[in-house]
């Protein structure tokens, strides 16, 4: 044990600091524009929504036309980026997003914006989402060193949730004092100037790459999927991640903002607080693991603080005034941190580089593949007149109980490193 240590000290001594890497650099701007910019969308399309057009139940209208298209491509962008330039794809992706929000803040001067709006909006966002999630995930092992992985990806989360304290409560100002075409605008600006720091990165091309093109798209599908079906580790982490996202993530992301408006009689600033105490406990939580750059027993710190998160999601739920709820989704954030990025971070150390993008986009499409059902299912219950903390609370049990299973039931859990 001790040998190891030693081992492992010595690797990240030699290791170069993450710092000193241009690529690495580029990406975490890009990741940091993106992140503000998409934080700063959702949040004023979702309360442009829920307050302007008085439409609370038809939230989960825009989340389903965002994720069934993101679901479908899923299934292939993983082999798209096995076969192809993993920095272009994330070039037109972002590139791509800042036109169509550049053509949003058009229509709010010259149309009208209705709910339809958004949910054609959602759809090229859905489509765009796949290529670049499958890409950014498979891209990050290319261009650092494996003993640097968990600080690494803990720089990148800690980018994004920095954002998401920022960007709502600047959003919530801006919308209470001015307008939403200055939001839309501002979003579509960062992310032209994320797609050009992204331009600026230089992956090698390598033999995996050129391999894969040799055989045709779908025989590369179904290599991957090969791949993920004979290892127990990777189908235990797509089971999780599709129950996280089921009953947590799902109810969570269109539940936030109707949670505010009934339960708290909040109001806009109110939302972006909470949701700044959400990014708050993230960006504590992807701290501590990137101090720590924990290497070994990672499946064990991810499935124990996903039980525990599932208890302060639980707390949320019951929260009455709006000071226990930030504490509770801030502590909620803490351990989702400590739960996705060791996941995240073993997952890409073990996986073959050859199959490296195919495994991300099916960890991907695992993550969010039943979040339009949480959506259906959640807008359904909501519809019959159950209370959106109800459904929170439930959702949070049934998390507990899956994660407690998993973890006395499935040795190899515990012992990924």
């Amino acid at each position: 044990m001790a040998g190891n240590e030693g081992q492992d000290l010595r690797q990240e001594q030699t290791a170069p600091s993450v710092f000193r890497n241009k690529n690495f650099l580029l990406l975490w701007g890009a990741a940091l524009l993106s992140s503000f910019g998409i934080s700063f969308f959702l949040f004023s399309q979702s309360w442009y929504v829920v307050n302007f057009l008085n439409l609370e139940a038809s939230l989960g209208m825009i989340y389903i036309a965002a994720s069934i298209p993101r679901v479908l491509f899923m299934i292939i962008s993983g082999t798209v980026a096995d076969r192809f330039s993993k920095t272009k794809i994330m070039f037109l992706s972002d590139f791509s997003r800042s036109l169509l929000l550049a053509g949003l803040v058009l229509w709010f001067i010259f149309g009208e914006i209705t709910l339809w709006t958004f949910v054609g909006f959602a759809l090229f966002f859905g489509i765009l989402d796949a290529f670049f999630w499958a890409a950014e995930s498979a891209v990050i092992p290319l261009i650092i060193q494996k003993e640097n992985l968990t600080r690494g990806n803990s720089i990148i989360q800690m980018t994004n949730q920095t954002s998401f304290i920022l960007a709502p409560m600047l959003a919530g100002i801006i919308i209470a004092f001015g307008n939403y075409e200055i939001v839309f605008a501002t979003t579509a600006v960062m992310l032209l100037i994320a797609s050009i720091l992204v331009f600026f990165m230089r992956v090698t091309d390598t033999d995996r790459q050129r391999d894969g093109e040799e055989q045709g798209f779908w025989d590369t599908f179904r290599e991957g999927v090969a791949y993920v079906k004979e290892s127990k580790v990777l189908t235990l982490v797509i089971l999780t991640t599709v129950f996280l996202n089921l009953f947590l993530v799902g109810p969570m992301s269109m539940g936030l903002p109707l949670f505010v408006k009934t339960i708290l009689k909040g109001t806009a600033i109110d939302f972006s607080m909470l949701e700044a105490g959400l990014a708050v406990g993230m960006l504590i939580g992807s701290i501590i693991v990137g101090v720590l750059n924990i290497k070994h027993r990672r499946g064990m710190v991810g499935i124990i603080s996903l039980i525990i998160s599932g208890f302060f999601f639980a707390g949320l739920s019951l929260s009455a005034n709006l000071w226990m709820a930030i504490v509770m989704l801030g502590l909620f954030g803490v351990c989702l941190s400590c739960s996705n990025i060791p996941f995240i971070s073993a997952i890409q150390s073990i996986v073959d580089d050859k199959v490296l993008g195919r495994v991300m986009g099916l960890i991907s499409l695992a993550s969010m593949g039943l979040i339009p059902v949480s959506y259906a299912i959640t807008s359904l219950v909501l519809s019959v007149g159950v209370p959106i903390d109800h459904i929170m609370t439930v959702g949070s049990i049934l998390v507990v109980l899956y994660s407690l299973f998993i973890l006395f039931r499935y040795k190899e859990i515990k012992q990924l490193d």
